[in-house]
């Protein structure tokens, strides 16, 4: 059982746990926004996210990133599988440790065996990190 960081919501479940996010979690996912069209994961900054300068690292939130992007992939399209094609980022603010981060992801498109997004890091309002990206669909039941 996974204690739950402070800042996280009672509410939320925890999205991913295994293999290489056993390392970088826990995961969590929200709420939807916006009746669906915006998906929300989130993680607390601890000290194993941290870089040498005392802000999370920066491979940290694109690790989230992208997870938070897969895991979108995944939710609308009801694959058994997705795979990053591409994904951009731009660093816009530090976070801290303690900082309780959230992801909010957009679907731009979908094809049948494309998706493409873009996501926002936030903590609080202050928006952490942009990026789009596109992922591969594979094993939908369609």
């Amino acid at each position: 059982m996974v204690n739950r960081p402070a800042g996280i919501p009672e509410d939320a479940e925890i999205a991913s746990t295994g293999g290489f996010n056993k390392f970088v979690g826990p995961l969590y996912r929200l709420k939807d926004l916006e009746d669906g069209a915006v998906k929300r994961f989130a993680f607390a900054a601890a000290e194993h996210h941290m870089n040498g300068s005392g802000s999370v690292h920066g491979g940290m939130l694109m690790t989230f990133m992208d997870t938070s992007m897969s895991r979108t992939s995944r939710l609308i399209s009801d694959a058994k599988g997705t795979a990053t094609v591409s994904l951009t980022c731009d660093f816009v603010a530090p976070a801290k440790l303690g900082d309780v981060i959230e992801s909010r992801v957009r679907v731009t498109r979908r094809t049948r065996t494309i998706v493409f997004l873009s996501c926002e890091l936030v903590c609080g309002e202050r928006v952490l990190m942009v990026g789009s990206g596109v992922w591969k669909i594979s094993g939908t039941e369609e």
